[in-house]
């Protein structure tokens, strides 16, 4: 046993241990959870600029899930672009991703041009017949439909446009569902920086 010193008597090694390993846990934790907030305010939020013309895609084209239908809507270049204020058409694809009722959160509506070169990308309803280096590169069996580049075979998710594999910089540029009625999909605003890049 350890003797006493100026009063005090020593704890037993175990309990000084157990406090170190829970004060560094705690910390870790504190770490994880603070960088994760940082990494969250450092990424921009998406900001959407509206249309001039709502796009409207009939809602019986987009009556099953996975099912895709092409458009094109007509906007004006941001101020900061090369060419500003110019009239521009950007194509996009909108997809039905669940099935249940009608509300905008059904659909998602993404630009078809591949942020990496500009190719127009390719809608894969059937992902198993995905090439084998595809899957390779995204690392994981696909289930579900993606985008997929021609080009340079950038691969993109289907649910938010997201990237997924390849060498494109970014996700695909965002349109965003506005509202649905009985007879159609409205598109209403574009994000912003498909007005600057394209």
């Amino acid at each position: 046993m350890i003797a006493e010193e100026n009063g005090v008597r020593p704890e037993p090694a175990e309990l000084v241990e157990g406090r170190r390993k829970f004060l560094g846990q705690a910390l870790l934790l504190l770490l994880a959870g603070l960088s994760r907030r940082l990494w969250a305010q450092g990424l921009p939020p998406l900001r959407y600029r509206a249309l001039p013309r709502p796009v409207l895609v009939p809602l019986a084209d987009l009556s099953a899930p996975w099912r895709a239908r092409q458009f094109v809507a007509e906007a004006v270049t941001l101020a900061s672009a090369a060419n500003p204020n110019q009239p521009i058409r950007v194509t996009g694809m909108v997809v039905r991703t669940a099935v249940g009722d009608d509300r905008p959160d059904r659909f998602k509506a993404v630009c078809v041009r591949c942020p990496h070169e500009g190719c127009d990308v390719d809608f894969v309803a059937d992902p198993s017949r995905l090439p084998p280096e595809v899957i390779n590169e995204i690392g994981h069996a696909v289930r579900e439909p993606i985008y997929v580049c021609p080009c340079h075979n950038s691969t993109f998710n289907v649910e938010d446009g997201e990237r997924l594999a390849g060498p494109a910089p970014r996700g695909l540029y965002r349109f965003r569902v506005t509202g649905v009625s009985d007879a159609a999909v409205e598109i209403a605003e574009v994000e912003e920086d498909v007005l600057i890049f394209i």
